[in-house]
């Protein structure tokens, strides 16, 4: 046999092994084999594409085939697996014949279409199997076939299904990642996957033109990677990082990969002939798979009917002891006899009944019974038959009273001893042991006296012993009679429990007859499975020298340099830092910021504000009008502008606020790097440039969140050698909502020793050391928030930058903290990646956004797709906008500002002065927008207060100047009637403030927790889809039941997440529903006070701000651990295809309901008594408002009466007010 006729060679058992998967019509693996049969038979090498959908593995293939074959866009294109073959341009699609039930293999009819046609059929997943192209490729020559697979990360099961049915065919495969996303947990676990496979596996970062060596060198970044996959035990064959943007970049391996495939193709038969062994032990241990499947239904009713697995065991041990106790209730009566018989006769044979005195009487006796004997001389004959009854009586009695204390009172006490012990003995037992023990009686004496012996002192002791032997005899009959007669009653007794055990054994037999079945069953499948196992080639490692070795990337070596955040730069609180960093040219020349214009704005108000102030001030009946005037000066005149930035890690939030402040400040990383709350502000309150205060965590904050992440993780509550077991844990058993606790977790193991004395403190540090607070996870998740006083262009303007951590954070748990900046910010950045799918959790989060926008009288709002020059064309960045669109219409986003920016270019544009680039980053198209809208929209509300509060000021002096006007007489008449309504009004106020709304704020309570009840309800669909997803219960990952807990921990998560994101909206429609009815009873008390006064302007402003209620964390407890419901999960087929997550989620569903109802009560509590006592303390205020200028309208009156100013005075100030009106 020559080498080329190996794979031809090892197709020939794969013959027998199709035969037998025939006989059980599993049309999935004979048509796998079969595949399997004809590769080998064409001798063409399969060399296979895999990634998410945005890592470029179509973009990769085109390249390596010189042309366009296949469709790319950085959204979902390949929706089939596509095969490319070297030949004349065409295209076969295989259609899926969904209509026929009995085409269970779902092999359809062949199309031929041209190659302009195929972008459709490659987006059309549903209705095609699978995809040929053939295309003018030199490269693969006749000997390789090219395979496409839809993304990994496709929420579509269909696609991963066909990702994996595929694989069987690929001889080697190429697995592609995105720069950004290498340490996703779907990356990590589907290279897993591949890696357990077996096949030949190359691991592909792409897009490595996104890396900064300025921001992380690059061999740090290869470090980070390798380590990561090491972590998941992924084994590799090698790792390649490539970039199909820059093909000169100089840490590209691009074109290596044309030279892996040339080796490889050198060396095919051996690589298809390590392929046809391990793919066809796959399909068969898939195939054997799907026979356990048919086989479960019948399994588990047999399982059912035995008492579970444990039941196997325990269907022996429990027949066993049926059949001793059994035994041992039919022996007992006879043991019980033999038990109390062994003791009996020890007692009899010890014990002393003839003692001395006894022998002397009983010789006495015996004397007296002799021939002859007589007492006396004279009427001796009465005497003497008094003497031998004397002597008679006296033995008898001596003898009882020896036989009781010797023998009677323990034969009493061990017979009552065996009685109680079985629940016999009672009243009639003791009569019947009263009547049956023998009595030492004058009879007993003389039976056992020999007429014809000689006494003497032998035959005394003859009889003495004779006696003896007499009354054990009788004692030992009466006891024995007796024990007789209660094992009778013992044996009646135990019928009934032998009648018990007698259908127990009925039970079980039958059980063991379903546990023969089962092990029948069990038998079966072991030896089909040894037989096609026996059919397999074998198995065998990959000779070395089949694959190519993959050369390093040669990263420059650079000169020793102090690594970007590797000086951790701490101080104690009471030191100043050293390093102050210098100001760059961006800084000193400055950025157009929307907080230039919004500052002159403001600035300007407050001074008209301020002089408007000090215009009215003489005047005393103008006192709260002074004080209303200054407190609006001072918000405008020391207000800041907060812009809170939101998204996913790895979204580029860190690089985009970079450059919205012109310098590289916060450190930024393809890895997750902001873990805590980070404000950028103008240095203050002696705070020097470059310098950070990091506020850490306390140790019960620490500590409350370590013991969440044990929770969520199933690990119970963490105790004192927690490090210990973090250590232990292993990712790739980790649900993918877990994977940021478990790096928490594993951060703030490695990092506890260093920084646990921290812990409750504030720490100085300078930029360096703060970004390594920042940057480096060891320190940061011990972090609670950090301040960054930094001057630059955009600070020195009044804008503090808020970075948050990503919405799928472990600090993103702190829902109240992140709605508070919703709330409150003056603007919001919602930054998403160019290709990056929203996760579940910025799925909560923008659905959080939404409903803060439905309840905010302007929308804030701004939502950027970072990356944009990623994009190849205007045509692929419309698709890319049109798709976030539509996900943020989805997740509750209506009417999004939506900006496409590249911050890369942008930095680089500022930093250069290029504004060329600038322009071309979308960057000034944002700002301009953003500049307009903090500028002009938001500074027009403030100005427009201001304005509005010199107006009142303004009709108030209008006011005073007409009372000037009317006479002496007129004025004197109005003071007294205001004098006589004064009591009346000062009532009503008082009564206002007295007001209480807690019933209506009790039902709107209700009514709006009944529909957040109502919202979740509606919503455990989705939270189940996402929580139990077919990624995560995966056959080939192993280890169901904790797969199945973790997704059942998943989803209380989430439920819980989404109710305390519910609550915290709840907060807003309540102070909306407060501030409202507050201003209705205001103003309704102002008409009435007008009414009385004959039309005193007595207008409040009402721009309180409340606070939101800080709502206790929401834990729904775990139901025993899910095992009441894993019978739900018999396989991942049965529970996605076959209805059983839909059975779970209707079981689940009044549970889950229960556990909302029972976790709200607290809630609705506190939100009643909260806003009670906002609306209290706000309606006080605002009656001492009222009251105040109340008496500042009498206070007027006076002052006109006494001090004669006129009305062209009054007028003359109101037109001064009136020119600071305007801007």
């Amino acid at each position: 046999m020559t080498k080329t006729d190996y794979p031809v060679e090892m197709a020939k058992p794969l013959l027998p092994l199709r035969e037998a998967m025939e006989q059980t019509r599993d049309h999935t693996a004979v048509q796998a084999i079969t595949d399997l049969i004809r590769k080998a038979e064409m001798k063409q090498l399969t060399i296979a594409f895999c990634g998410h959908f945005s890592a470029g593995k179509s973009s990769l293939i085109n390249s390596l085939c010189g042309k366009r074959v296949l469709p790319s866009s950085p959204v979902p294109t390949s929706a089939n697996v596509v095969s490319i073959r070297n030949g004349a341009p065409r295209a076969i699609i295989h259609t899926t014949d969904h209509e026929s039930a009995d085409n269970a293999s779902g092999v359809g009819s062949t199309l031929e279409v041209s190659p302009e046609q195929l972008e459709a059929y490659c987006k059309n997943g549903g209705a095609y199997r699978s995809i040929e192209v053939w295309d003018d490729i030199p490269l693969l020559k006749n000997d390789a076939v090219l395979l496409d697979t839809p993304g990994v990360d496709s929420t579509d099961r269909g696609h991963g299904l066909a990702t994996h049915s595929a694989l069987h065919l690929a001889d080697v495969v190429f697995y592609v990642m995105d720069y950004n996303h290498v340490q996703s947990e779907s990356n990590l676990s589907f290279a897993k996957s591949l890696s357990d496979w077996g096949k030949p596996l190359f691991l592909i970062v792409n897009q490595i033109d996104k890396h900064r060596e300025k921001e992380l060198s690059f061999d740090t970044y290869i470090e980070g990677v390798e380590t990561i996959f090491n972590a998941w035990e992924v084994r590799y064959d090698g790792l390649l990082f490539t970039s199909l943007r820059d093909k000169d970049h100089r840490y590209n391996q691009w074109k290596q990969i044309p030279e892996l495939i040339e080796h490889m193709l050198e060396h095919k038969e051996g690589l298809i002939q390590h392929s046809l062994v391990s793919s066809a032990s796959h399909v068969t241990e898939q195939h054997l798979e799907r026979r356990a499947e048919e086989r479960e239904e019948e399994e588990a009713s047999l399982l059912e009917e035995i008492g579970g697995p444990e039941g196997l065991e325990r269907l022996e041990h429990e027949l066993a002891a049926i059949q001793q106790e059994e035994a041992e209730l039919r022996s007992k009566p006879s043991r019980e006899r033999e038990k109390f018989r062994a003791e009996l006769e020890p007692l009899l044979a010890n014990a002393n009944l003839t003692p001395a005195d006894i022998r002397t009487s009983a010789g006495a006796f015996l004397e007296s019974r002799k021939p002859g004997f007589r007492v006396g001389l004279l009427f001796s004959g009465g005497k003497t038959e008094q003497e031998k009854q004397r002597r008679a009586t006296e033995l008898a009695g001596l003898l009882q009273d020896q036989v009781q204390g010797q023998v009677e009172v323990h034969i009493r006490t061990m017979l009552r001893q065996l009685g109680e012990s079985h629940q016999l003995w009672g009243s009639e037992w003791e009569q019947a042991l009263n009547a049956e023990l023998p009595v030492v009686d004058e009879a007993l004496l003389e039976m056992k006296r020999s007429a014809s012996a000689e006494l003497s002192p032998e035959y005394i002791l003859q009889y003495s012993k004779e006696l003896r032997g007499e009354i054990e005899a009788r004692y030992r009959k009466s006891a024995m009679m007796l024990v007789d007669r209660m094992l009778e009653a013992l044996s009646a007794q135990g019928e009934a429990a032998l009648q018990a055990l007698d259908a127990s054994r009925t039970a079980l037999l039958a059980q063991s007859a379903a546990a023969t079945r089962y092990t029948a069953l069990q038998r079966a499948a072991a030896a089909e499975a040894a037989g096609l196992r026996s059919l397999l080639p074998p198995a065998g490692s990959l000779p070395s020298g089949l694959l190519p070795e993959v050369r390093s990337p040669q990263v420059p070596v650079h000169e020793p340099s102090e690594a970007p955040g590797s000086h951790t730069g701490t101080t104690p609180v009471a030191a100043q830092p050293q390093a102050t960093p210098p100001r760059t040219a961006a800084a000193a020349q400055g950025h157009p910021a929307a907080g230039a214009e919004r500052r002159r704005r403001l600035d300007a108000a407050a001074a008209r504000l301020e002089a408007a102030a000090a215009v009215v001030e003489p005047y005393p009946a103008m006192g709260s009008a002074v004080r209303d005037l200054r407190a609006r000066a001072a918000s405008l005149a020391g207000g800041t502008f907060t812009l809170a930035l939101f998204g996913a890690f790895s979204a580029g939030k860190s690089s985009f606020a970079n450059a919205l402040l012109g310098e590289a400040i916060l450190p930024v990383s393809p890895h997750p790097t902001t873990a805590a709350i980070n404000r950028i502000m103008a240095p203050s309150g002696g705070a020097e440039h470059g310098t950070a205060r990091v506020r850490m965590k306390t140790r019960n904050a620490f500590q409350e969140d370590l013991a969440y992440s044990f929770r969520l993780l199933g690990l119970g509550e963490p105790e004192a050698d927690w490090q210990k077991r973090v250590k232990s844990l292993s990712p790739q058993d980790i649900h993918p909502a877990g994977r940021p606790h478990y790096s928490f977790l594993q951060a703030a193991a490695a990092g506890w020793e260093d920084t646990a004395d921290q812990l409750g403190q504030d720490v100085l540090v300078d930029l360096a050391g703060y970004r390594n607070f920042v940057a480096n996870e060891r320190k940061s998740c011990f972090v609670d928030s950090i301040d960054l006083y930094y001057s630059c262009a955009v600070t020195e303007q009044g804008i503090v930058l808020v970075d948050t951590p990503g919405a799928d954070s472990v600090n993103a748990r702190h829902t109240g903290v992140t709605f508070n900046y919703m709330k409150n910010a003056d603007a919001l950045i919602f930054v998403t990646y160019y290709n990056h799918a929203f996760s579940q959790g910025d799925r909560q989060f923008l659905n959080q956004l939404g409903r803060v926008k439905d309840s905010s009288a302007m929308d804030q709002m701004f939502f950027v797709v970072n990356a944009s020059d990623l994009s190849s064309s205007e045509e692929e960045l419309e698709q890319v906008l049109d798709h976030v669109s539509t996900q943020l219409r989805t997740n509750g986003i209506r009417s999004p500002r939506l900006f496409p920016v590249s911050s890369l270019l942008a930095m680089d544009g500022k930093s250069t002065g290029n504004a060329e680039l600038l322009q071309q980053s979308g960057f000034t198209r944002f700002e301009e927008e953003f500049n307009r809208f903090a500028g002009r929209e938001l500074a027009d509300l403030a100005v427009h207060g201001a304005a509005e509060e010199l107006t009142r000021v303004v009709q108030r002096l209008k006011l005073r100047a007409e009372d000037a006007v009317q006479g002496e007489e007129v004025l004197e008449q109005r003071r007294l009637e205001l004098n006589a309504i004064m009591d009346q009004s000062v009532g009503r106020i008082r009564t206002l403030s007295k007001r209480s709304m807690k019933e209506e704020l009790t039902q709107e309570t209700g009514e709006l927790l009944f529909h957040v009840r109502q919202r979740l309800a509606y919503r455990l669909g989705t939270f189940m889809a996402e929580a139990f997803h077919p990624s995560v219960l995966r056959e080939d990952r192993g280890q169901l039941k904790s797969a199945f807990a973790a997704c059942g921990r998943e989803l209380l998560r989430m439920i819980a997440v989404e109710l305390e994101q519910e609550l915290l909206a709840t907060t807003l429609r309540l102070e909306q529903t407060g501030q409202t009815w507050l201003q209705k009873q205001i103003t309704d008390c102002i008409e009435e006070l007008k009414r009385l006064s004959g039309g005193m302007d007595l207008s409040l402003s009402f721009n309180e701000e409340w606070t939101t209620p800080v709502l206790e964390e929401i834990r729904l407890e775990e139901p025993s651990g899910w095992k009441t419901y894993q019978s739900y999960l018999r396989n991942p087929k049965q529970f996605f295809e076959g209805g059983g997550r839909q059975r779970l989620q209707e079981v689940l569903e009044p549970v889950i309901k229960q556990m909302v109802a029972d976790v709200l009560p607290p809630a609705q509590h506190k939100l009643i008594e909260f806003y009670d006592v906002q609306l209290q303390q706000s309606l006080q205020y605002q009656a001492r408002q009222l009251e105040e200028r109340l008496q500042e309208a009498v206070n007027a009156l006076n002052e006109t009466l006494t001090s004669g100013i006129l009305a062209d005075e009054w007028n003359a100030l109101s037109l001064q007010v009136q020119q600071f009106v305007h801007e």
